[in-house]
């Protein structure tokens, strides 16, 4: 039976036990990933997957059930899984469907020579990519890992109230992490890159990074305790970016987990800074052209210029807000409620070089890597603790690395005191973006 068929044939069985209104949600994909190792192919997956969420409204109530087996002999136990969870469940927690949209935006999101590409060529490539990062650095001694991945992710969803929306997408994925050592000293340097154009990638490139980054943090010291002008690398504000996306989200703000509240409209950042969610970015590892909930994707200035221009809502704490969602309900997973998730969420670029940067800050520290995100953030507050390696900038030159470090400040002081932003703009796996940003005066503890 074709997938088409199949969510019809629940949606019909869903109304025929009583089910008012009912939904499906379809996720499937294949994944294949190699992992090489003294030039030879250490592990070989090659896997594909797919399941289905039920949910419907009986009796005033909202019921629940996912399977991942796809055949006509599991519908009658989805859909009455849902009903007997609708029974649990108290009616005030009830979910109204979404009709979906007159129109959607058209997204390419699948690059057909990326599906042709041969196993062969995977293979040669990761080879390629050990190779030279064993070869990028003389004191490049071995590799934690090297590995290269394609995948297919396919999502559908159709209800009784007329959505009906399908999506489908590919990428492919490459890491290597290298291991530098001089003496009794170790360092351990990565680089990661993904896109949906294979003609993008460069093996050797992604290998020589690697090896560059763990070799250039060999000798690195601390320095004394002080207060510092700080460039944050790409790499480092989008791990900060990460731990605090969610001061954005409407739901944090209505449960009182942000600073946000009644700031819509209001200067909260220096001009310098625009932060986006954009959902319809080409190639971004968030592009979709829907959410979890039928709502269509869309590109919107969180932060315009500084000033908060909105919020980011699912239909849920939209309705609380009186304002329209925002596309931004995801489900996790199967068996995951909708919740509030960014999809491409990044920090514009500016006009200068890094380089630029550099110069214009003249002395001070270039944080690369951040550690401890999961404990040294508070997300209500905004305080952030955080250790850190990096390298010294001296007269706008790039100078010795730097490690044993702490980092201190106020992730929303930060955001007003950003002096300016490098147009070297950087994705990280999950999707959000940023350049190197220019913030003086921050707190740093050393020796």
């Amino acid at each position: 039976m074709d997938r088409q068929n199949f969510l019809d044939k629940v949606l019909a069985y869903g109304k025929q036990e009583g089910f008012a209104e009912c939904e499906v949600f379809y996720r499937g994909g294949k994944a294949f990933e190699i992992l090489i190792m003294e030039g030879e192919v250490a592990n070989y997956e090659n896997s594909k997957e797919e399941g289905l969420a039920f949910r419907g409204n009986i009796d005033g109530r909202t019921g629940y059930a996912y399977t991942e087996q796809l055949t006509e002999d599991a519908i009658p136990f989805l859909v009455n899984m849902a009903k007997e969870n609708a029974a649990l469940l108290s009616p005030e927690d009830m979910e109204d469907l979404y009709e979906g949209e007159e129109s959607y935006p058209e997204l390419e999101g699948v690059n057909e020579e990326l599906e042709q590409l041969a196993v062969s060529e995977k293979i040669e490539a990761a080879m390629k990519m050990e190779t030279a990062a064993l070869a990028g650095a003389e004191e490049v001694a071995s590799l934690d890992y090297c590995a290269l991945g394609t995948g297919l992710a396919e999502i559908a969803i159709k209800n009784t109230k007329g959505l009906d929306v399908f999506f489908a997408k590919n990428f492919a994925t490459a890491y290597v992490s290298a291991i530098a050592r001089k003496g009794d000293e170790t360092k351990t340097g990565t680089y990661f890159w993904k896109a949906q154009d294979w003609n993008d990638f460069d093996p050797e490139e992604t290998g020589r990074k690697a090896a560059e980054r763990a070799a250039s943090h060999l000798g690195a010291s601390s320095v004394p305790s002080g207060k510092y002008d700080i460039i944050w690398d790409g790499r480092a504000m989008v791990s900060l970016l990460g731990a605090f996306a969610g001061i954005f989200f409407a739901e944090s703000v209505q449960k009182g987990f942000s600073m946000l509240n009644e700031k819509t409209g209001t200067k909260i950042a220096s001009e310098k800074v625009t932060l986006r969610d954009d959902a319809l970015l080409k190639g971004g590892y968030g592009t979709q052209p829907f959410d979890s909930e039928g709502v269509s994707g869309k590109n919107k200035a969180v932060i315009e210029n500084g000033v908060l221009k909105t919020l980011l809502y699912n239909r849920k704490t939209a309705k609380k807000d009186g304002v329209a969602s925002t596309g931004n309900g995801f489900k996790a997973g199967l068996t995951g409620s909708v919740k509030t998730a960014t999809t491409n969420f990044y920090l514009a670029k500016g006009g200068i070089s890094q380089e630029e940067l550099f110069s214009q800050m003249g002395d001070g520290l270039f944080i690369t890597s951040l550690m401890g995100l999961h404990s040294g953030c508070n997300a209500v507050s905004g305080d952030f603790s955080l250790s850190a390696e990096g390298f010294r900038v001296e007269g706008g030159k790039l100078g010795q690395p730097v490690e044993q470090i702490t980092i201190a400040g106020n992730f929303y002081h930060l955001l007003e005191a950003v002096e300016e932003i490098a147009d070297d703009l950087y994705f990280g796996s999950s999707g959000i973006g940023s350049p190197s940003v220019l913030v003086r005066n921050l707190d740093i503890a050393g020796n």
